[in-house]
């Protein structure tokens, strides 16, 4: 599961830095923008990671329980936050840092069990 939810977060984290430069790209029609989202090599790797994290998560749900395994894709939300930060430069408020504990919290409490 580490390496689904690192897929994850890291191809959630090229989608929205390939989506912010094909934003600001300044395309004068959606067909262009598409075109041009579909040429993006952030968006072509962001994606081939979620196609893999898909494939490994469908793998998980062969070998283990849904309530098992859902609450540990959750994780994604804790490295989805560290990789905002720290990548992206995003701004995150001690608000949002309180919920990425709770998250990492609970994450543990279905592990342990």
């Amino acid at each position: 599961m580490f390496f689904g939810i690192s897929f994850g977060a890291v191809g959630n984290t090229l989608l929205s830095r390939g989506m912010r430069c094909v934003g600001k790209s300044g395309y004068e029609c959606a067909h262009d923008a598409v075109l041009g989202a579909l040429t993006q090599p952030y968006l072509i790797v962001g994606v081939s990671l979620m196609i893999a994290f898909l494939l490994l998560y469908m793998a998980s749900l062969s070998w283990e329980d849904l309530s098992y395994v859902m609450p540990l894709t959750a994780g994604e939300y804790v490295m989805v936050t560290l990789l905002a930060f720290f990548i992206l430069s995003e701004p995150v408020t001690a608000l949002r840092w309180a919920g990425s504990v709770l998250v990492a919290t609970g994450i543990i409490l279905v592990a342990r069990s």
